[in-house]
């Protein structure tokens, strides 16, 4: 499993001290349902960990520049992905006030926190289950796989007498009703 340690023995004695950490990250090929996203650079990311007494947090941003596939019409687009980095350390033993529902992660017996899992939390949340190149996307044609974004195909017509709810258009009014 990947990691990024990160030393914050010189926040740990200090309550209300912060350390500002500003890297990048390199993420091989990004997964998630059945989604696929291709690195086209490293993941940036700032966090700041900040000791509240209880424990230390870590809050920031993290954006990651991939290449997806449309689910619609499977061209392949640029786009990144871009998620707010939460997390909550404590040391082992100390979480006695920290609310169930509550995730932690431990800071070890060096103090080092690994933010790793947290900024993948981020990219994974924010990741689309199914990415569009564009909201008008048309997609491709089911049986004849043409792409319906450069022009309706060939088979257009057939689609509409085989369609499964053909006849219910034929129950819609051609014309206006009187009065309308």
């Amino acid at each position: 499993m990947e990691s990024y340690r990160v030393d914050i023995g010189s926040i740990l004695d200090v309550l209300g001290e912060s350390l500002e950490i500003a890297d990048e990250l390199s993420f091989e090929q990004f997964v998630v349902g059945t989604e696929a996203f291709a690195p086209r650079g490293q993941a940036s990311f700032r966090v700041t960990l900040t000791n509240t007494g209880t424990a230390v947090i870590a809050m920031g941003s993290v954006e990651f520049p991939v290449t997806a596939t449309c689910s619609r019409c499977l061209v392949e687009f640029p786009t990144d992905i871009a998620g707010e980095v939460n997390g909550f350390y404590v040391t082992p033993g100390h979480e006695d006030g920290v609310p169930e529902e509550q995730e932690i992660e431990y800071i070890d017996a060096e103090g080092f926190v690994d933010l790793y899992p947290a900024i993948l939390a981020a990219l994974v949340l924010e990741a689309p289950f199914a990415p569009l190149h564009d909201e008008a996307c048309r997609g491709i044609c089911a049986q004849c796989g043409a792409d319906l974004n450069e022009g309706p195909c060939t088979c257009e017509d057939r689609h509409s007498e085989t369609h499964p709810f053909a006849a219910l258009k034929d129950l819609l009014p051609t014309e206006p009703a009187e009065g309308e």
